[in-house]
């Protein structure tokens, strides 16, 4: 069930996370651990908050998981932490501490269709500024943040119009994010990977940060715990309570790294 969920504070919820004897830390990437930036590739983090998390992860009674719609190969590269569980391509692809790699689809044809998708986006967006297209691996992105809004409208239309016959024969769905339309197999989402790490830290409190629409599937997967929603406007959600930006996010990694209570 969706509904706005309250503002909360940093200080409160890590002093709420802190009293578990064991703590599962989900968190997803874009616009939660870092700002949304013009493009993904600007999207990094800084020394203070690595540091925040390389901690945290190596804490007793601390799991930390970062569940992203990046590839996995990205967030090796972003986060080259020890002890930190990922988790790439909505949940597609986990890589455990020790290394283990856990992959909840392996489909050739999945490749294939998705440079088809790709080549249909290219041809969309043919010479027009502002636009990325992004082949995944097992989905495909197109990103309009830079672009004007109108000529995204249209490709936009035109895309989806093109798309859908491979859409609809090959089980793939259209997932709208923030400035960026994404396609992915059907049944692949983060709610998936949270039902992963859940099973396999039975026991633990369970909590997922994260702030697009791809982070809902997450916290609805959540049988107990708290989902928070990093968002600075109220909205509906299935999220327990809401923290309003990245800044408060780090706030709350911070205090807990830092164990104030």
């Amino acid at each position: 069930m969706r509904k706005e969920p309250p503002l909360a504070t940093p200080e409160k919820l890590a002093a709420w996370m802190a009293a578990a004897s064991r703590l599962l830390l989900m968190l997803d990437y874009d616009g939660t651990l870092v700002p949304i930036a013009p493009t993904p590739d600007l999207a990094r983090p800084d020394p203070e908050l690595l540091a925040t998390l390389q901690k945290l992860s190596l804490s007793p009674g601390r799991v930390v998981a970062v569940i992203s719609g990046r590839k996995l190969a990205e967030l090796q590269k972003l986060l080259p932490l020890t002890g930190l569980h990922l988790a790439g391509s909505h949940g597609a692809e986990i890589q455990e501490t020790g290394g283990k790699l856990y992959r909840l689809i392996e489909d050739r044809k999945l490749e294939e269709n998705i440079l088809s998708l790709e080549r249909v986006a290219r041809e969309c967006v043919a010479n027009s500024r502002g636009f990325l297209v992004e082949n995944k691996g097992i989905s495909l992105a197109l990103h309009y943040r830079q672009a004007d809004p109108e000529l995204a409208r249209q490709v936009l239309v035109s895309f989806i119009e093109k798309v859908a016959p491979i859409m609809d024969k090959n089980r793939l769905e259209l997932l709208p994010g923030k400035k960026v339309l994404e396609i992915r197999p059907r049944g692949v989402n983060k709610g998936k990977a949270v039902q992963y790490l859940c099973g396999k830290y039975d026991g633990a409190l369970p909590v997922y940060i994260g702030d697009d629409r791809t982070d809902e599937d997450a916290f609805m997967a959540l049988k107990r715990g708290c989902g928070i929603l990093v968002s600075p406007q109220s909205r509906a959600s299935a999220a327990t309570v809401r923290l309003s930006s990245p800044r408060e996010v780090y706030t709350l990694l911070l205090l807990l790294a830092k164990g104030y209570f």
